[in-house]
């Protein structure tokens, strides 16, 4: 056996022992630190929860109005743009927002590296720790941390979020529309992948930037070279964690049915079952702050390879001490009331949303055709959603696009066709084949069936002027009685048709609306899921509007605006969507109920 001469460098370890390793002082470190971790997720939320949104929702709200806006958006982009002093506000709450994530998803990080330099982690020793993080970050790099943490990792899952950044997501109208065709589904497939691989090479830029690294591109640089071999193995990692995390919330979930069960037997589920639900949530917040911490002192370990300290230094500084107590109690005297009476002061059921059909269901026919219109009746919707567009000869024709390429392969426009010809044109998509209806086709037959159908106006930019007029003219001739809805993302159309003719219902479409709802004439307003926030439903409702959103077709968000107080769901899952919302009308019993609601718990936060 030939042994390693004297003096020569010991060869470097195997990714797989180095992986090993980190896992085994992260899991060391997690056995001893559990209390110190909820400490610090306690205090993290803490801050996030009473300063940090208040704040930002504040300057937020301050820059809509210094640009005199509702929110947001693409009509109100340009009114916050002649503004300096919002853009200003918006700028300062950008960066507010960057260095909170910069401490929420280093925390524990800063954290590690103490403990792991076998010093004791105090309050002084974190506060410090966090201070020279905050120094390193404040350079122009900065926006690079800005871009891996408020883009990068809410969009690949991959690493320690934060929840500021909880919410962002590409939305589902556009990945939703890339897909449809095998460019764009590839397009799309691509962007993803690379977005997880470049997470997955940046995940140790956290415990490169408290450790000794200078600088976030240097920080960057490190996570890099130091993910260059392990990929596999560190996604593996990943993977395991979050099915075990997963793992425990089931089996809380399941466990929850127990006292459901035997309060049911006594008249006393509901409440129960609502302080059982309370308790899966505080489940959820321990685990989640576990997870954030195993994964922060792995790639730390990783990081600090054999300069790991297994020495577990007690906290005996007074201050460190009584920080802990305070938080410890202020939680459980917060906890407590909400879970022991979350099931006593409920609010009146909401009622059921009507089931909106995407372009009719295409399930059963290509969009927009009569086959998906029949298709959406017999699944049971309540309303068709459909799209309309102007032909040269001012007729109207039910499609989406204004290419014909996407569908009938055919390399025109809507604009060039006149009705006659364009109803000619076969539209086909999977095994579906059909032809473009005309709207008064698709309207007679609407009522045949009857179901309704939300009208959605579209403009190309080729009409002649006085659009909504015509609109007005042939809807007031196919429906007298008003029965069918007109909607728009041209404010200016749903304007223009609300002041021509007041009996008709009209709904606004809003793609992105960040802040409060859009101030509209039009009877109620579409937006779109990904900015969809209950403040805006509250407000509608005040104002007597409706609110529909779209386009939805997760189940466990289903199930939950199903039962959210909106008025309306448009989605591609129509027969889905109606199951969902009919058992939540039907369940009467606690147990299920309860299981309901869990596994939709489960669900959103998987």
């Amino acid at each position: 056996m030939q042994s390693t001469p004297a003096g020569t460098p010991a060869a470097p370890p195997t990714a797989w022992r180095s992986v090993r390793t980190a896992a085994g002082a992260a899991w060391y470190l997690l056995r001893r630190r559990i209390l110190l971790i909820l400490v610090v997720s306690i205090s993290t939320q803490g801050l996030y929860v009473w300063i940090i949104v208040p704040l930002l929702l504040t300057l937020f709200q301050g820059a809509l109005d210094l640009a005199g806006v509702d929110g947001l958006s693409v009509a109100g982009l340009p009114g916050i743009l002649r503004s300096p002093l919002a853009l200003l506000v918006l700028v300062l709450l950008a960066v507010v927002a960057t260095f909170f994530v910069l401490i929420e998803i280093s925390m524990f990080s800063v954290v590690a590296h103490v403990c792991f330099r076998g010093e004791a982690p105090t309050a002084t020793a974190i506060v410090r720790g966090l201070g020279q993080l905050a120094h390193r970050a404040a350079s122009w790099q900065v926006l690079l941390f800005a871009g891996y943490a408020l883009l990068v990792l809410p969009l690949s899952h991959i690493g320690v979020g934060a929840s500021v950044t909880s919410h962002i997501a590409i939305p589902e109208f556009i990945s939703g529309e890339l897909t449809k065709t095998a460019l764009g589904a590839w397009t799309y497939l691509v962007v993803i992948l690379a977005l997880m691989y470049l997470a997955l090479r940046l995940t140790a830029t956290a415990a490169a930037l408290t450790g000794d690294e200078e600088s976030v591109l240097t920080a960057m640089r490190r996570s890099v070279a130091l993910t260059r071999r392990p990929q596999a193995l560190l996604f593996l990692v990943l993977l395991v964690v979050g099915l075990v995390a997963g793992a425990i919330f089931v089996v809380a979930a399941l466990l929850g049915t127990i006292p459901v069960a035997i309060a049911a037997s006594s008249g006393a589920g509901d409440p129960v079952a609502g302080s059982v639900l309370a308790l899966l949530d505080l489940v959820r917040f321990i685990v989640t702050g576990l997870v954030a911490a195993f994964i922060s002192f792995f790639f730390v370990a990783l990081y600090r390879g054999h300069a790991v300290s297994r020495v577990v230094a007690p906290v005996r500084d007074r201050l460190s001490r009584t920080i802990s107590v305070v938080l410890l109690v202020v939680f459980g005297l917060l906890g407590a009331p909400t879970i022991a009476f979350a099931g006593i002061a409920s609010a009146a059921p909401a009622a059921p949303p009507l089931i909106i059909a995407h372009r009719g269901y295409t399930a059963g026919g290509v969009e927009n055709t009569i086959p998906a219109l029949r298709a959406a009746a017999d699944a049971g919707a309540d309303i068709a959603e459909m799209d309309i567009q102007e032909t040269a000869d001012q007729g109207f024709v039910v499609i989406h696009d204004v290419g014909l390429r996407r569908l009938a392969g055919d390399p025109r426009s809507v604009y060039e066709l006149d009705e006659a010809e364009a109803t000619r044109i076969v539209v086909r998509d999977d095994d579906h084949e059909s032809t473009i209806p005309s709207l008064e086709e698709y309207i007679r037959t609407a009522d045949e069936l009857g179901i309704r159908v939300l009208v959605e106006v579209k403009p190309h930019g080729h009409e002649a002027p006085g659009l909504a007029g015509r609109v007005v003219d042939v809807m007031n001739a196919l429906d007298p009685d008003h029965r069918h809805l007109i909607q728009s993302l041209d404010a200016g159309i749903v304007d223009d048709i609300r002041a021509a003719d007041p009996e008709r219902t009209t709904v606004l479409v809003t793609g992105f609306q960040i802040g409060n709802a859009p101030r509209t004439s039009a009877d109620g307003v579409a937006i779109e899921d990904w900015s969809y926030s209950d403040e805006m439903l509250v407000r509608l409702h005040d104002e007597s509007k409706t609110l529909f959103v779209w386009t939805v077709n997760d189940s466990a968000l289903l199930a939950a605006y199903a039962g959210s107080g909106v008025d309306g769901i448009i989605t591609d899952s129509v027969t889905e969507a109606v199951t969902l919302r009919q058992v939540q009308q039907e369940i009467d019993d606690p147990v299920t109920d309860y299981l309901f609601t869990a596994t939709r718990t489960i669900a959103l936060y998987e």
